[in-house]
């Protein structure tokens, strides 16, 4: 985030959710805090096989 909150977790953790729910919610920010990046980190990576060029 913007003001530094990082975190990390599984894909299988999050559960799936219908079309009619109102989404799934991974982690909660302040009131005046934005997510500013998104990263997916591939399953090579997980094993310490990335090659440091972006997985």
């Amino acid at each position: 985030t913007d003001k530094g909150q990082l975190i990390r977790c599984p894909v299988e953790d999050i559960r799936i959710a219908g079309r009619s729910t109102q989404g799934v919610i991974v982690f909660d920010t302040a009131e005046d805090e934005h997510v500013v990046s998104v990263e997916h980190i591939g399953e090579d990576a997980e094993n310490g096989n990335d090659n440091g060029n972006g997985g």
